[in-house]
């Protein structure tokens, strides 16, 4: 698209879709075959003409949420954790829109959790941003902006990313300020992979494009939410685990076709053990603070640290992050977050993993020589980083 033709204030291709828009869409989805089969793991009972009544009776993208997409990710959660909970909800105002900036460890639920909490609470949903490179089949597309999802595009030029970037930070301001609806977005580009999470910088910076007046009374007013979504297992780690090997030993990893699919698959149906999403405080006070910074980038530098310092305070920390810290470093600091039992089960989780990942080594071309300790190693970093960024946030406190 030619710089001078591109509408910043046009959000048709991004949006979600209207009321209106709806019924088409659900029509496209039921002559989709790939929808009954995910919508039979969810309800593997339902016949094809229930399916057919269900869909045709919803009417707008809100009954969409609250008698489709919400109690099919509330049987998720029944069938794939042991339970989950949704710590502060209670400092929330319902009614303002906020911006909630979360972590990223998986590519479907963490945005989906938190609205299924909110839904059960009496909460308005959010809206939630994903990256065009997950719709690579038309019926994603359909049941993602059915869904309250805008797009967040991705595969663009340097020379686009500019009025990209202004497009997107215009959607998000006009949600929250004049059509008073919450926004989740991920913290970063990507999942966290290792368990490090951390904000990039230029996402705050992309907030800040469309105001006027001062980056603190812009940034202020879109209401800034740190959230935190930590699963005791992380269904994909050993798919991390291997891409990670990757990154280490050749400084580069290319993902298979079909790769981002198979980790949305296997973060939906893999067991999770319990799950937390945590609300922390708002960043207002932390923005005021930049007005003291001279420097542009680093006002920015200052508020990205401020959000993952929040993020790491609130992220809720399991036994298996105790337990991995203690392995990998060769501790017993946390032996009273934990039990031996369940050390010694998720001793036989890691090496069940390892052992997993051994048997694709080939196929994958990592080296024999030391694979079984690189991979133990990484597996137990991605659980134990938490640990670690909360013992960095315990030094300054």
């Amino acid at each position: 698209m030619e710089q001078e033709t591109f509408d910043i204030h046009n959000f048709d291709t991004i949006r979600p879709y209207t009321n209106n828009e709806l019924v088409p869409a659900i029509d496209r989805i039921l002559n989709e075959p790939l929808f009954y089969k995910m919508i039979r793991w969810v309800y593997p009972g339902l016949s094809k003409n229930a399916i057919h009544s269900m869909m045709r009776g919803v009417k707008s993208v809100d009954e969409f949420q609250s008698e489709i997409s919400g109690p099919a990710f509330k049987r998720v959660i029944e069938m794939t954790t042991s339970g989950m909970s949704f710590t502060n909800i209670q400092s929330l105002d319902r009614t303002q829109a906020y911006l909630f900036l979360s972590n990223h460890r998986d590519i479907i639920l963490d945005s989906a959790l938190l609205n299924v909490s909110l839904l059960e609470e009496g909460y308005r949903t959010t809206q939630i941003a994903i990256g065009d490179n997950l719709l690579q089949h038309s019926v994603v597309e359909d049941i993602v902006r059915a869904n309250k999802n805008f797009i967040v595009n991705r595969n663009v030029s340097s020379k686009e990313v500019f009025h990209y970037s202004m497009r997107l930070s215009n959607y998000i301001r006009k949600t929250i300020k004049e059509d008073n609806n919450s926004i989740w977005i991920a913290q970063r580009e990507g999942r966290s992979k290792d368990g490090d999470d951390r904000t990039a910088t230029g996402l705050l910076k992309m907030f800040a494009m469309i105001g006027n007046g001062e980056i603190e009374e812009t940034l202020k007013s879109l209401q800034i939410i740190p959230m935190a979504v930590s699963y005791e297992y992380d269904p994909c780690d050993v798919l991390k685990t291997n891409e990670l090997m990757h990154l280490k030993l050749f400084g580069a990893y290319e993902k298979k076709k079909g790769e981002d699919v198979l980790s949305m698959l296997t973060g939906i149906t893999g067991h999770k053990g319990r799950v937390n999403i945590t609300v922390g405080e708002s960043l207002n006070d932390r923005i005021d603070e930049m007005k003291a910074i001279q420097n542009k980038n680093e006002k920015y530098r200052h508020l990205t640290q401020s959000i993952d310092n929040e993020m790491h305070r609130i992220y809720k920390l399991w036994p298996t992050n105790y337990i991995a810290y203690d392995l990998l470093m060769g501790t017993k600091d946390y032996k009273e977050h934990y039990s031996n039992i369940q050390k010694i089960a998720f001793s036989n989780y890691i090496r069940a993993n390892v052992f997993r990942l051994s048997l694709n080594r080939k196929k994958t071309n990592l080296p024999k020589e030391g694979f079984s300790a690189l991979a133990k190693e990484i597996m137990l970093q991605i659980y134990a980083n938490p640990v670690i960024n909360r013992r960095e946030i315990e030094k300054i406190q």
